[in-house]
């Protein structure tokens, strides 16, 4: 690694600038560069059309029904749950980059190469927008050109940035990453200006309507605004009013974008609603209010602020009481009990493995390390105090669900790059070449995001129970399920995560699918496969399924089996079906196995 580009400063005169020409450049190269070593790396994926999640595939099939004519108001998946169908929370403003680059390619290529490249070439733009947007804050917090390309480099082996931005990876949780970094951005910085709030309030919009699970993180960046207009009103301005300003006009033309005139009417825990506009507008207009008790004391401030914050709180506990137990409440007890307890993703760090709780949780402390060590040094207060402080909020919502960890993972890289300039100053001090070498590798190694995750994947006992069994991957690929097209079409009881691939690779439709808004559905999959066999019989006469796909090395039905050994699931692994049901030899077919029903 080059000691120019670990060139950081520590006093005014060491910091390391570029032309802009040059910077540019050097940012283009960590860009390619970067995903070109995803490319190699999920080479094999992408020649075989194979997914990181079932919700990409079915992000692809949603791609798919709208190209075919569904309306772009309409996302219920109606192959999932038929024929009511499966309604969606999700939103078409995610499906647009890869129906761009379908109907780009396909006059070219075909449909399935169309959808091959579309899958490439979308996370190709998540990516070269996390870097972009993370050279951006390295290059605001450590005023440092050097580091702040260092930064781009590093995006490539950060555990965050792999888990949303890869070749095959179209579902909408890098385009969630890519609003925190974007609010993150526009807010740190000691000079704020309006129209940069508004703009970060507009992000925030977006992450909402793309998932709601941007709520956290923006309430985080408003009290961000509020707490430095509390303690420096003057210079601060109405940077909050503006911010809350721009996620309530933003949030309202996606919502008239995304959902038209309907669903005003409508209240959902897990999507944008009527109610969340509400609760924005009722903040900003109290912010407003609150700017007027600047010349008062610092409490009445923070009181001016507390009030604002109340109304908008009541406001949303008084419209909708029923969202306060979550968009989860939703669900049955058993698929509660069954499948969300099950999800690693959704629960918070303190049900993981310690392997996942390192490999996810380490980096950012690194990076909150980082900026406080940078803090002590006086210089560029302001800024690094903004980011540390976003950074803090990134970190403890990730406490709370694992798969938000993936942006205070992304947004911990520049505070890291802080520990590894102070390591490598010292190191440049050594008297012999051959040790500042080894020593610059090694720390560079050290500080790399993705050294805690391999460290604990690798020196942990049992780690590597924590990963996927490649037969069940296998199992519920699109190209195993693909051979169900030659069976006459049906309805198919399968497990959770083997259905987007099934409606995606064959004309069948299923029962149920791993979505908390088809709770009913899902919980008669489960009912099939986690008790016993004459519940089992029973959704069977109530659902009247052709077939049954089950997979016998799937992490879900060992866990059922285990702890259910008179199931359904227990005597299927078990090779013991029910007199009803009377296993096929599908051609093709290597990991799954097919039942008919005798219904």
């Amino acid at each position: 690694m080059s000691e120019v580009m670990l060139a950081v400063k520590d006093r005014p005169a060491e910091t390391m600038q570029v032309g802009p020409a040059l910077y540019r450049l050097g940012l283009a190269g960590a860009v390619l560069g970067g995903f070109a070593l995803m490319l190699i790396g999920f080479w094999h994926d992408i020649r075989l059309g194979h997914f990181y999640d079932p919700d990409d595939v079915m992000r692809l099939q949603q791609v798919r029904d709208f190209l075919a004519g569904q309306s772009w108001f309409d996302v219920t998946q109606y192959r999932i749950n038929p024929p009511a169908g499966l309604p969606m929370h999700w939103s078409r403003l995610v499906d647009m980059p890869i129906a761009g680059a379908i109907l780009l390619f396909r006059p070219f290529v075909g449909q399935p190469m169309a959808e091959l490249i579309a899958c490439v070439t979308t996370p190709f733009l998540t990516y070269a927008a996390i870097a972009l947007l993370v050279a951006r804050i390295a290059r605001k917090t450590l005023a440092n050109d050097g580091l702040a390309l260092l930064a781009a480099v590093f995006c490539v082996a950060n555990v965050g940035v792999y888990g949303v931005a890869h070749p095959m990876r179209i579902d909408h949780h890098g385009w969630q990453a890519v609003c925190g970094l974007a609010m993150a951005a526009l807010l740190i910085g000691g000079q704020r200006k309006l129209r940069g709030a508004a703009l970060a309030g507009a992000f925030a919009a977006l992450w909402m309507h793309i998932s709601l699970e941007g709520l956290v993180f923006t309430a985080a960046c408003g009290a961000l605004l509020g707490l430095r207009w509390a303690l420096a009103p003057e210079r601060e301005g109405a940077t909050l009013p503006a911010y809350l300003a721009g996620a309530t006009l933003a949030s309202l033309a996606l919502f008239l974008i995304t959902h038209g005139g309907a669903l005003f009417d409508r209240t959902y825990c897990d999507a944008v609603s009527p109610v969340h506009m509400t609760l924005l507008a009722v903040a900003a207009v109290g912010a407003t209010l609150a700017m007027r008790s600047a010349p008062a004391p610092l409490v009445v401030r923070f009181a001016a602020l507390g009030a604002a914050a109340l109304a908008a709180g009541a406001v949303y506990k008084l419209w909708a009481p029923q969202c306060s137990a979550g968009p989860f409440a939703v669900l049955t007890p058993l698929d509660y009990r069954v499948w969300y307890l099950n999800v690693p993703e959704g629960q918070p760090m303190w049900h993981q493995s310690v392997s996942t709780a390192i490999g996810w949780l380490v980096f950012p402390l690194v990076g909150l390390a980082g900026a406080l060590w940078a803090l002590r040094s006086g210089e560029r207060r302001h800024v690094m105090t903004d980011y540390a402080l976003l950074l803090l909020a990134a970190t403890l919502i990730g406490m709370f669900v694992l798969r938000a960890s993936t942006l205070s993972n992304i947004l911990a890289i520049p505070g890291s790059l802080v520990l590894l300039h102070a390591v490598s100053r010292r190191i440049r001090a050594w008297p012999s070449m051959p040790a500042r070498v080894v020593g610059q590798s090694a720390a560079v190694l050290l500080f790399l995001p993705i050294t805690p995750a391999v460290a604990a994947f690798s020196l942990l006992p049992g780690a590597s129970s924590d990963l996927p069994s490649p037969i069940a991957e296998k199992c519920m690929d699109r190209s195993e399920v693909g051979h169900l097209q030659s069976l006459p079409q049906g309805l198919v009881v399968a497990q959770i995560d083997a259905g987007p691939a099934i409606i995606s690779a064959s004309h069948h439709t299923v029962l149920g699918a791993g979505y908390h808004r088809g709770a009913q559905a899902m919980d008669d999959v489960l009912r099939f496969f986690a008790t016993d066999q004459q519940q089992a019989w029973q959704v069977v006469q109530r659902r009247h399924p052709a077939y049954v796909y089950f997979c016998t090395d799937a992490d879900a039905a060992k866990n059922i089996a285990k702890r259910s050994p008179h199931s359904m699931a227990a005597a299927l692994a078990a090779n013991h079906p029910p007199a009803w049901l009377r296993r096929i030899a599908v051609p093709g077919l290597r990991y799954g196995r097919v039942y008919s029903v005798i219904d």
